[in-house]
């Protein structure tokens, strides 16, 4: 449970530091460390001689908590994403608004209402408690109703200057017909200019959009405000890595929900 800034328990894995073990190297890479959760865990494995998870985590707490600043109201442009769940999981839309060169974070969370007390304690996440402090909505029922979602989704697209809504494809095809019916209109819904984007989850499109994202956080360009249902959820992003170095978020790796 060491931090990896810890000099004592450099010295004390490290017998040969300073003579044969360059101590400005593992400086260097303990500062990486301390800074890219993607370099943690290779440090603690190489340097540290810990036993590690495997899978690492996509950004540690403490770059994640520095990016804790209230958001501001969103007073300009919009681009957010959507990712809807199977019948009984967290379907989540985050809208990004930037303001001074830091992008304001208002994420939205929905779960089924029947059931939330018991499903809390089977995930042992205080889904209730963040229902009743207002951080996750509930839809009635056992499952999760997307006319709910399309309705928020309606009237914050009338509030707001939303340019892209970038969404995973599954479940989208439920949706569609319900945003039709709300009012969205086909362009709108498809096409090069439609406000609803597709958005692959593989490491062609996911790469490059970790990557900008990571640089973001490092140098604090957002706030999230430590939205707890958005924070657990940072949390448990882990990433897998391709032989060229690409990196997408693995759902299968992911500790806990």
């Amino acid at each position: 449970d060491c931090d990896v800034m810890d000099k004592a328990a450099w010295a004390a894995a490290n017998p040969a530091l300073s003579e044969f073990r360059s101590l400005s190297e593992l400086e260097s890479f303990a500062e990486q460390a301390s800074r890219m959760p993607s370099k943690e865990n290779s440090f603690r494995w190489l340097y540290l001689n810990q036993r590690i998870d495997a899978s690492s985590p996509f950004i540690s707490r403490g770059v994640w908590t520095a990016c804790g600043a209230a958001p501001a109201e969103i007073d300009g442009p919009v681009y957010a994403g959507l990712d809807l769940s199977s019948v009984s999981d967290l379907t989540a839309f985050v809208a990004m608004s930037p303001r001074d060169g830091v992008w304001q974070v208002h994420p939205q969370f929905w779960l089924p209402g029947d059931g939330l007390r018991e499903k809390a304690k089977s995930d042992r996440v205080p889904y209730d408690v963040w229902h009743k402090g207002g951080f996750l909505n509930t839809t009635p029922g056992p499952t999760i109703d997307y006319e709910f979602v399309g309705q928020f989704l309606w009237d914050f697209c009338q509030a707001h200057d939303v340019r892209k809504i970038a969404f995973d494809r599954w479940g989208y095809n439920h949706l569609k017909p319900i945003l039709s019916r709300l009012g969205f209109s086909d362009d709108q819904l498809d096409g090069d200019t439609a406000i609803f984007h597709p958005f692959g989850q593989g490491f062609q499109s996911m790469s490059p959009a970790l990557m900008t994202l990571e640089a973001d956080l490092l140098n604090r360009r957002i706030a999230h405000g430590g939205h707890p249902v958005l924070t657990m959820c940072a949390q448990n992003a882990i990433v897998r890595m391709d032989p060229a170095g690409n990196r997408k978020l693995d759902k299968a790796k992911s500790h806990g929900r």
